[in-house]
């Protein structure tokens, strides 16, 4: 019996061995890097870039009328820019329309109503002119897409907004320069530049100021004469006096 006991002794003492060398086995086994599979060792592809919505239009500001304008820049702080303005022939370039001379310039295009032709209203009212009509017309395709039959059918489309203070009977407006003041125009009353600006206010230099005359004081105007810039401008600038000193 005592060399079964000592046999069964030896036994256990051997499997405690055995079990602790099995376990080291694993220990390290865990401890190594897995064997990468094919899987692995394919490169994963970059994310491709989100495209933009082609179908998202960018904002459009809304046209609100030289009447909005008059409350502040008539003001003699301001050098009574609007009635300056009034005074223009920008202001009356609607009216300017149902005269004698433009209905007889619009027989001879075969324009029945010079008031009502987006062939006329194009560079006679600010903001009337919807964005594609825009681009064409700086093109000098103005005519030759007219002439089809095709301009009504941009224009139904994609008029700019307009408020409700809006009017053709302005004419040609501070707009047509500053762009449309639908959303600039609380910052601009706030005196805030840099927040008007980021609104769509336009503070056009010259060769800006210029490129914007020429869009319509050009050769695909009926009644174009030679466009002189520095002259014209005289015409229309108009400037804030400096501020006047204080009395003493």
């Amino acid at each position: 019996m005592k060399k079964l006991a000592w046999i069964l002794v030896l036994v256990f003492i051997a499997s405690l061995f055995i079990w602790g060398f099995a376990l080291e086995d694993l220990s390290i086994s865990e401890q190594k890097a897995p064997t990468p599979t094919p899987a692995d060792t394919i490169k994963k592809e970059a994310p491709k870039p989100v495209k933009p919505d082609s179908t998202k239009k960018a904002k459009e500001h809304m046209y609100v009328g030289a009447s909005k304008c008059k409350m502040c820049h008539n003001q003699p702080a301001w050098g009574k820019i609007y009635d300056k303005w009034a005074a223009t022939k920008h202001a009356s370039a609607y009216a300017t329309l149902a005269n004698e001379q433009s209905k007889t310039i619009a027989k001879g295009m075969k324009i029945e109503d010079p008031q009502k032709s987006e062939r006329c209203l194009i560079c006679h009212v600010t903001g009337y002119t919807s964005p594609a009509v825009a681009k064409i017309f700086e093109k000098g395709e103005i005519a030759k897409i007219y002439e089809k039959g095709e301009i009504a059918k941009i224009y139904g489309k994609e008029q700019p907004p307009k408020g409700e203070k809006y009017s053709l009977q302005e004419g040609v407006t501070c707009e047509a320069c500053h762009g449309p003041a639908g959303d600039y125009l609380a910052s601009h009353i706030k005196k805030d530049k840099a927040l008007a600006k980021a609104d769509g206010l336009i503070l056009p230099t010259e060769a800006l100021s210029k490129q914007l005359c020429e869009k319509c004081h050009n050769k695909q105007s009926p009644t174009y004469k030679e466009f002189k810039y520095k002259e014209a401008i005289k015409l229309v600038e108009h400037h804030k006096p400096p501020a006047a000193a204080p009395q003493k």
